[in-house]
This record gives C-alpha cells, structure tokens and sequence, in this order.
C-alpha cells in the first residue's frame, strides 16, 4: 500500500540555494523542478503534467492562474509524496498509478506536476499541485478530513485494484488494510482462504508432520523457524508473498496448531476460527429481475459466478475447490463485469469492442469541446455559464472513461475465465465419475460380503 504524505508550499518554507528577489517564484519553481528532476527520475517518460503544456512551463501557467485571480499569497501548493514498498512494482507502473491519483484526486480543476524517482530503494512519487483552480479560481485546502476520505481513501483504492502489499493495521495487529476491508464487507481474500484451508488441515492431521506435508501436498513453500529463519512462513499457491502463520491469528502459532491437532486427535471438536461469526453484505437492491435468456458473455460469466457460490458453500468437489481458490478473492471485480455486460446487453467481442469505440469517441468529442470551452472562457468575463457546461463535461467524461477501462478489462479477463470455468466443469465431471465408480465398487463388494456369509 502506497503511503501518502501532504505538504504546504509557502513562501517562509523556502531555503533555496539561489535566493532571488520574488521569493514566491523561487519556492515554487525550485519545488517542480524537484518533481520532474531528470537526475531522479532517470528517464524523461517518468514525469507528467496534468492541465499544463509541459513541465517546463508548468510553473509560468501556475503563477498566471495565481495573478488571473489575485490569490498570489499564503500557500502556493500542495507537495504530495506517494511512496511505494520497495520491489513491488515497475517504475512504469508506479507513475501510472500517481498519475490516475492525481487525476482523479485534482485533474479537473488543478494544474498538477508528477514525477516518479527512482534513486532510492522504494519508488516514490512528487505531485505537485496548484492551490488555486485555473477552472474557478477556487483554494484548494488540505485539510484532514480531506486527507482520509479523498487523498488516503484514492490512493488506497488504486494500490488495491493494483494488487500492491497493503501496510499492517495499527489498531489490528496482523490484519492488513485490504483484509480489514474485505472482511467489513464480507469478502473473501488470500489470507481469509488460507486459514480456511489450515483449518482443512488441520482437522484430517494426526501430528504436526503430517500437517507440514500435507501443506507441501497442496502446493504451500513452507519455510520453517530454525537456522537463519526467524519466523515460521508459507507461501500459498495461489499467492506470491509469504504469510507468518503467527500473523494469521492467534489459533495458528505453531503451538496454538499442535494444540488444536491434540484436541482433534482426542476427539474434542470445536469451531474453526475461519467459520465463526461470518457476515456476508449485499451491495444494491434486491428488486426482481426481469428473465431473459443470457448468451455469449453474459451467459459465461453468469455460470462462472454460479460456480463461486457452489463453491463458498461448499457444494462441489475438493479438486475443483481447490483449483479455483486463486479466482475466488477476484469474484466482485467479475461481478462487477457481468453487471456492466448486462445492463449494456454485451453479448460478444465484437459488440464489446464496438461500445468501448463509441466511448472513445465520445471522450475525444467531449475533450474538444471542453478545449474551446477553455478558450471561450479566457475571452469573456461571463464565465458562471460556461463553468457549468465544463462541469457537466467533466462529468460525462468519467463516465465515459470508466466504460473504456471496463471494456479493457473485460477484454484482458475473459479468456481466462472461459478456461478457468471450462478446465473447472472438467474436473467436477472427472469427481463425478470417480465417485459414481467408488459407490458401484462399494455395493459390489458388500454383495461379495453379503453372499459370502
């Protein structure tokens, strides 16, 4: 998880080397030119502008917006550093996430700076934005409440739909942001599903050696506590970092396992701490919804969630369960697919690919538009109108551009999830067919018992 840190730009915070007689100007030029500074950001494709030309003129337009409204005093900008867990993700995408966070957090009425620096063992991002709107000329103020409901909350927002490592709660030890979300609302995620499982384990192990092995078995790296390994860790095989089981909870300490296995082995059934007190949340209305019959898409993703509920309610084989374990943490972003293709009547790639073509038209039909509004609105002192219509614009626009990725999505998604799915109802046949032949096995032999008396 990205951590973000706020700073205000004003005119008693400044040390520059070359002190210059407008000190406004020297503040907040030396802290673009800090941003968007070549030596950290190693290549030039790390640095972009928001509502500017360049970054070269990005201070000039900054300072006329400040002089066309006659707020040139108190605080220039804001300074926002995003910093990222080191080795987590690629410069390219670290600046495009600190891109999309300042778009959605100031695109629409700010003039921003990002660069990404890549000089230090964590890739981090400098955003600079303007604390005058070129739009209305409007203060933006930092304020807490703005912190955690905007700045924090995006930012998270775009970590998680990134797949980023989330920092420890402070308040819950062991629980990450994600998990904690998740879990408020009712979701499954990687460490929810790997307790699940050790509690599996856990109640068909007879000693803690067959727990480890049977932990192997399903395709867990498990690193023991001993020489040069200070905690007990398993990688799951449907993740990529590794877990401390101690991290987990406390029924999941090594010692709290052996208990646990003691108790089951002496017969002493309890509840899994994985399946007490669970609250799963709806999110929307539960009107009636008209039938019709689903086709292509639709129909593919319908069946895949279908699967999902079978398997939170554990009615399909172990094998299936257990192959699609890495898809089940994904199944409110397919949820959320499926919606879009149904609502759109979205049958096909060709249809599919034909919406995003119409949004992407209408983003350049609608940017346009919002250009000459710009111009017309430089040029007139009746501005409130015009303001309006932009707003209005600016609004289609993030509907717009919402559609596309969505269509991207589905378009990155699908394949998969027809294999998945088909690979899925092989496996649920192949369980079938075993357990058909296991029960004719089994009458067979009783018959042979039976007449053998």
């Amino acid at each position: 998880m990205a951590i973000v840190k706020v700073y205000a730009v004003r005119n008693k915070l400044h040390r520059a080397i070359n002190y210059v007689a407008n000190e406004e100007k020297t503040s907040l030029e030396r802290l673009i030119g800090y941003a968007a500074n070549p030596d950290k950001t190693e290549q030039r494709i790390f640095e972009s502008v928001l509502n500017c030309n360049s970054v070269e003129t990005a201070f000039d337009e900054m300072v006329a917006t400040k002089r066309k409204y006659s707020k040139e005093d108190k605080v220039l900008a804001y300074h926002y550093i995003q910093s990222f867990s080191p080795g987590e993700l690629t410069p390219e995408l670290a600046h495009s996430i600190g891109v999309q966070f300042a778009k959605e957090c100031f695109g629409d009425r700010f003039e921003v700076v990002i660069g990404t620096h890549l000089d230090r063992k964590h890739l981090h991002n400098h955003i600079v934005v303007n604390s005058v709107s070129f739009l209305d000329g409007g203060k933006f103020r930092s304020t807490p409440k703005s912190y955690y409901n905007v700045i924090r909350k995006i930012s998270d927002r775009l970590c998680i739909e990134n797949e980023l490592s989330v920092i420890d709660n402070p308040i819950h030890k062991g629980m990450h942001y994600a998990e904690w979300k998740s879990s408020n609302d009712g979701k499954p995620t990687i460490r929810s599903q790997v307790r699940e499982e050790l509690d599996e384990i856990i109640k068909s192990s007879y000693t803690m050696q067959i727990f480890w092995k049977e932990l192997e078995r399903r395709g867990y790296t498990v690193h023991r506590k001993g020489n040069n390994i200070k905690y007990t860790s398993i990688i799951p095989p449907f993740g990529k970092r590794p877990i401390r089981i101690d991290k987990l909870g406390n029924e999941y300490t090594e010692k709290a396992i052996q208990e646990r296995i003691i108790a089951e082995r002496n017969g002493i059934r309890t509840m899994s701490p994985s399946q007490q007190k669970k609250i799963y949340k709806y999110n929307g209305n539960l009107k009636k919804v008209p039938r019709k019959k689903l086709k292509g898409f639709q129909a593919l993703y319908f069946h895949y969630l279908y699967l999902f509920k079978k398997i939170r309610k554990k009615q399909t084989p172990q094998r299936v369960s257990f192959f699609m374990r890495d898809e089940i943490i994904k199944f409110e972003r397919y949820q959320k697919q499926f919606k879009f293709l149904y609502i759109h009547e979205i049958e096909n790639a060709e249809q599919l690919q034909k919406y995003q073509t119409v949004q992407e038209q209408r983003i350049e039909d609608l940017t346009g538009n919002r250009k000459k509004l710009y111009t017309e609105r430089d040029k007139t002192n009746e501005q409130a109108e015009i303001i309006q219509q932009i707003s209005k614009i600016n609004d289609t626009l993030k509907i717009c551009r919402a559609d596309v990725r969505m269509c991207k999505a589905i378009f990155a998604d699908a394949n998969r999830v027809k294999e998945k799915y088909n690979q899925a109802q092989k496996l649920q046949t192949q369980a079938m067919k075993h357990e058909k032949q296991s029960r004719t096995k089994e009458v067979v032999d009783n018959e042979l018992k039976r007449r053998s008396r």
